[in-house]
């Protein structure tokens, strides 16, 4: 168990500020069980048990301590909760039922869990719970395991049309196909805390006093990235219809340029014209290199090179394929990367952020990333 191991100073901190969120509950709801926005949940979580904030890279952790991985959820009434959603990927299983459906989703929500461990180094996963009763807050956490794709039964007697049920010998699931979301329900929950949380009866007035005169600062934010220090790139490129690809020979899979002889975990990250031109100065010039560290604390060497620019790769070249195509895609050598897979893994974009002139950060994105970054649809290709 995560909370349990955790300092009391943190735990009293981590429920003082659950508790002043639900003293607000009239703020949002009539309920008379306490309110936890689920974004409040995760900052409150990360900020007083001192964890690394992993919510806004869209991985299947919402928070990182040390190499555990922990999936943060808040919820009152039913245990049946969602833990994944696939409609980016639904046109290759909508034509899919019963025992092929759930598998085909079952193996996708076990590579976002894989990417997700690769990626930010860690070793082992589990759910952190807040549920919301009427009176009170209780702790729970919950087992976050892969789901035994070859132990998948279906449960007959439940769900209908839109909803599949099965269970792997370990937890019961269910596939909603009209939302495209994997559910799952949480049971044998280990209670580890609980606590009074007095609902507050006119929290207007309270705040309206405790802030007079208070200025409210809002910062320019895209996805949760502060834009003056960071941007964004894609993984993918573009054709004239606007549809998305990794290039064969070139960017993530460089390897498989002709020409010379290549090792096959020689790879960049693609750096295109209309980046550069908005973008411009965030990088140092050509070929100087700079410390670029990773989501699991790995730091490679890094540069912007070729042509115009338009490369930004490890130095040496192969540290980069090596990391991201062996250590956390897991694929064999010489096997093109393609546009499906980063749809299954669920990323397709990076964002860079700048700590110091030659100090970087990489965090790999979700899709969209780039379009919501930017407010716009990316052009054709034209490097």
């Amino acid at each position: 168990m995560f909370y349990e191991h955790q300092p009391e100073q943190l735990k009293a901190q981590y429920k003082k500020m659950l508790t002043i969120i639900g003293n607000l509950t009239l703020l949002f709801s009539e309920s008379d069980s306490p309110y936890l926005p689920y974004r409040c949940h995760e900052n409150i979580f990360c900020k007083y048990l001192e964890a690394d904030n992993l919510a806004r890279s869209d991985c299947s952790a919402d928070a990182k301590k040390n190499k555990i991985g922990i999936g943060l959820k808040t919820w009152m009434g039913q245990d049946d909760q969602k833990v994944a959603e696939f409609g980016k990927l639904k046109s290759t299983y909508e034509g899919l039922t019963g025992i092929d459906l759930v598998k085909k989703i079952a193996v996708y929500r076990n590579e976002r869990i894989r990417i997700t461990k690769n990626l930010h180094g860690i070793d082992e996963m589990i759910y952190h719970i807040v549920k919301r009763v009427p009176g009170s807050m209780q702790i729970l956490e919950h087992a976050f395991d892969y789901i035994d794709v070859e132990n998948i039964s279906i449960i007959s007697g439940r769900g209908n049309i839109n909803n599949t049920y099965f269970t792997d010998g370990k937890h019961t699931y269910h596939f909603s196909t009209s939302k495209n979301t994997l559910y799952m329900l949480f049971e044998n929950m280990e209670l580890l805390d609980s606590f009074e949380v007095e609902i507050m009866a006119d929290p207007y007035s309270f705040l309206m006093n405790a802030f007079d005169d208070a200025e409210s600062i809002v910062e320019d934010k895209a996805e949760g990235f502060d834009r003056s220090k960071s941007m964004c790139l894609r993984l993918y490129s573009t054709n004239r219809y606007g549809e998305k690809f990794v290039a064969e020979k070139s960017g993530l899979n460089q390897w498989n340029a002709g020409g010379r002889k290549r090792h096959p975990n020689e790879v960049y990250i693609p750096y295109p014209a209309e980046d550069r031109r908005r973008t411009e100065g965030f990088f140092p010039p050509r070929d100087t290199v700079f410390s670029l560290t990773f989501p699991d604390g790995t730091v490679i060497p890094s540069k912007v090179c070729q042509d115009d620019c338009k490369a930004i790769m490890s130095n040496p070249n192969k540290a980069l394929g090596e990391w991201l195509l062996r250590k956390v895609f897991e694929l064999p050598e010489k096997r093109l990367l393609t546009y499906r897979d980063l749809e299954i893994f669920g990323i397709d974009s990076v964002v860079f952020t700048k700590h110091g002139d030659l100090d970087y950060s990489i965090n790999f994105a979700e899709i969209g990333t780039y379009e919501a970054f930017y407010g716009e649809e990316p052009v054709e290709e034209i490097d």
